[in-house]
C-alpha cells in the first residue's frame, strides 16, 4: 500500500481522527460479539483488543472537537472520505492477494 497522506490541516486531522475513533467504537461492539464465540485477545481477536484498549479515547476526541480553534466541515469530511477510500483499497488489495495465493 502507498503511504496514507498526512492531514494537511487541523480540520483534516479531526476528520481522520473521527473515522479512527469511530471505528474503535464499532470494534467494541464486535469484541463483545466475538467474545461470546470464544475469541479473545489471546485467541483470534487480538486486533480488536488493541483497538478497544483505550475506551476513553472517544470522549477525549469529542472534547478535542468541541475546543478545536479551527473548523472546516468540508476539509474534515474530505479527510474522512480519503481514509475510508484508503481502507477500502487496502481490503481490495488483500482480497486480490488472497485469491492469487489461495485461488
Amino acid at each position: 500500500m502507498p503511504d496514507f497522506p498526512p492531514p494537511m490541516s487541523a480540520p483534516a486531522l479531526l476528520g481522520t481522527l473521527y473515522v479512527l475513533e469511530g471505528s474503535s467504537l464499532g470494534a467494541r461492539f464486535l469484541a463483545r460479539q466475538v467474545a461470546a464465540l470464544g475469541y479473545t485477545q489471546d485467541f483470534g481477536a487480538r486486533h480488536l483488543a488493541i483497538q478497544t484498549a483505550s475506551p476513553d479515547n472517544w470522549q477525549h476526541f469529542l472534547r478535542l472537537l468541541d475546543t478545536a480553534p479551527e473548523w472546516d466541515a468540508e476539509a474534515a469530511a474530505g479527510a474522512a472520505h480519503t481514509l475510508f477510500r484508503y481502507a477500502i483499497d487496502a481490503v481490495r488489495r488483500t482480497d486480490s492477494l488472497t485469491e492469487i495465493f489461495h485461488g
